[in-house]
C-alpha cells in the first residue's frame, strides 16, 4: 500500500524505513519548541501497519532532538481537528512548531486531504465531508503564535479506499497528493514528488523515507533545508529514483531540529553552512538534482554494481504492467525508469530482422533521454550501442558519452575506455593500464 506525504515544517512521514534505533530517552525540551504527530493506521480492512511505528520512531527522534511532543495515533475526523486545534492553541511566541503525519492521503480537484480512521469513502463529496483538509492544518498554524512552521507529510501511498459496490470513483484522478504553497516562514516536506505514489514499507518495519528521516533529525547543526535536500537523494537512491521526496520552502532563516552550539532563533547563517544550501533560492522545492548533484555522483565501484544487477533483473522481469509503470516514471523524467526500459527493449533485440532494428531504435531512444540528463548507465549503454555502429562518426560520439560515464567512476565505462584506449594503442603501458582499471573497480 501507499500514503501522500506533505511537509511546511510539519512532520509526516510513515513512508520510509528506519534501520537505526533511536534513543527513546532524549535531552530536556528546549523551550519554544514544539512537535504534533500523528500516525493513523487502523483504516480497518486497509490498515497501514506501519504508521504507529513510523510516528513513534519520529516522535522519539524529535524528542531526542529536543522537542516538546505530543503523539497521536489512529484518530477520527473529530479527533483530528481537536488535535490541530489543541496543538496550535498553545505554541507560545515565537514558536517553532512540527507536524509530522502518516497515514492515507488523497487530492480531490488540487485540494489535499487526510484520511481519519473513520473514513469511508463513496465519492469525492464524501471525501470533503469526512476527510481532513490540508488547508485547515495550513490555516491553524498561519494563526498561531508560531515563527516557524514545519510540516512533513507522509501520506503519498496508495489509497486502498474502494466505495461500496456498485459505487465507482470515477473522478479521482490523482490519488497522490498535489503541491500546496508554503506560506512565510513555513517548511512543507513530502515524501515523494506531488502526485506521485510512495512505499508505505511492505515487509519492513519501517519505510525507507521515515527511517532516514529519523536518522537525518538528530544530527546537530544540520540546517532544513539541506536535511530534506539530503533526505530526498538519499531515498532517491535508495529506491533506484521510483520514490522521489519533495519539499518547498518560505524559511526567512535556518532552522535546525538539533541547532549547533549556540544558534539561538533568529540568528544570522552559520558561515559554515553548506554552498549547496547556500546558493539556493528561497521558497524552491527539490524534487532531486541531475548532474553534478545526482545522487548516484557518491557511489562506489560496489554500488554501482549493484545498481547495474537491479536494472538487468528489473528489466528481465518486467511484465506489462510494470513497462506501463515504468513509461509513467520515465515522462516525468525518471533516468533509472528510462534505462530500464531501454534494457528491456533490448531484450527484444534477439530476434532478426525489423523487429530487431525495431527493438534497437527503441533501446537507443531511451537511453538517450536518460544519458543527456547525465545518467552514466544510461551513457554507457548508449555508447557501447554508436561504438558497436563501425562508422567514424558514431564510434567518436560513442566515446564521448563513455567519457562522460566514466567521470562519474562508473566502471563499465572506465573498463570500456580503458579497452578502447589499449585497442588504439596497443602498448604494455596500454595493457598495464587496462589492467589496473579493471582491478580497481573489482577492489570494492
Amino acid at each position: 500500500m501507499m500514503r501522500h506525504l506533505f511537509v511546511s515544517l510539519l512532520l509526516v512521514l510513515a513512508c520510509a524505513p528506519v534501520l537505526a534505533q533511536v534513543k527513546k530517552q532524549g535531552p530536556a525540551p528546549m523551550t519554544n519548541r514544539y512537535a504534533l504527530v500523528i500516525g493513523n493506521g487502523d483504516y480497518g480492512a486497509n490498515s497501514l501497519p506501519n504508521t504507529r511505528p513510523d510516528a513513534k520512531l519520529i516522535a522519539d527522534s524529535l524528542r531526542q532532538a529536543g522537542f516538546d511532543v505530543t503523539l497521536k495515533t489512529d484518530l477520527t475526523r473529530s479527533g483530528m481537528f481537536d488535535a490541530t486545534r489543541g496543538f496550535a492553541e498553545r505554541l507560545p511566541a515565537g514558536a517553532s512548531a512540527v507536524v509530522y503525519y502518516a497515514g492515507h492521503g488523497m487530492q480531490i480537484k488540487g485540494e489535499n486531504y487526510l484520511l481519519p480512521v473513520d473514513m469511508v469513502v463513496t465519492g469525492e463529496e464524501g471525501v470533503r465531508q469526512r476527510a481532513f483538509p490540508l488547508q485547515a492544518l495550513h490555516e491553524r498554524l498561519a494563526l498561531s503564535k508560531s515563527a516557524v512552521n514545519v510540516m512533513i507529510l507522509d501520506a503519498c501511498r496508495n489509497n486502498p479506499f474502494q466505495p461500496v459496490k456498485p459505487v465507482k470513483l470515477r473522478s479521482y484522478e490523482n490519488l497522490g497528493l498535489a503541491p500546496s504553497s508554503a506560506a512565510r516562514g513555513t517548511l512543507v516536506a513530502y515524501s515523494t514528488a506531488p502526485g506521485q505514489l510512495a512505499e508505505d514499507g511492505a515487509g519492513r518495519r519501517h519505510s525507507i523515507y521515515t527511517e532516514t528521516l529519523a536518522r537525518l533529525l538528530t544530527q546537530r547543526g544540520l540546517p532544513a533545508e539541506t536535511l530534506f535536500r539530503t533526505l530526498s537523494d538519499q531515498v532517491r537512491r535508495q529506491t533506484r529514483e521510483d520514490q522521489q521526496p519533495w519539499f518547498e520552502s518560505s524559511l526567512a532563516g535556518d532552522f535546525y531540529f538539533l541547532p549547533p552550539p549556540g544558534w539561538r532563533p533568529g540568528a544570522a547563517p552559520l558561515a559554515a553552512r553548506s554552498s549547496a544550501a547556500a546558493g539556493r533560492s528561497r521558497g524552491i522545492g527539490s524534487i532531486g538534482s541531475t548532474g553534478n548533484d545526482a545522487w548516484y555522483r557518491d557511489m562506489d565501484e560496489s554500488d554501482w554494481t549493484g545498481l547495474d544487477h537491479d536494472l538487468e533483473a528489473r528489466a528481465h522481469a518486467a511484465d506489462s504492467n510494470e513497462m506501463a509503470a515504468l513509461r509513467r516514471q520515465a515522462a516525468k523524467g525518471n533516468v533509472v525508469a528510462m534505462t530500464t526500459l531501454g534494457l528491456a527493449a533490448l531484450q527484444d533485440a534477439g530476434q532478426g530482422g525489423a523487429q530487431r532494428r525495431q527493438a534497437r531504435a527503441q533501446a537507443k531512444g531511451w537511453f538517450l533521454k536518460a544519458a543527456r540528463l547525465g545518467f552514466p548507465v544510461a551513457q554507457t549503454e548508449l555508447g557501447e550501442m554508436l561504438y558497436a555502429d563501425r562508422t567514424a562518426q558514431a564510434r567518436e560520439e560513442a566515446i564521448g558519452w563513455l567519457e562522460k560515464a566514466a567521470q562519474a567512476r562508473y566502471p563499465r565505462a572506465r573498463i570500456d575506455l580503458a579497452q578502447l584506449r589499449m585497442q588504439q594503442n596497443p602498448t604494455p603501458e596500454s595493457v598495464k593500464a587496462l589492467w589496473g582499471t579493471i582491478m580497481d573497480s573489482n577492489a570494492t
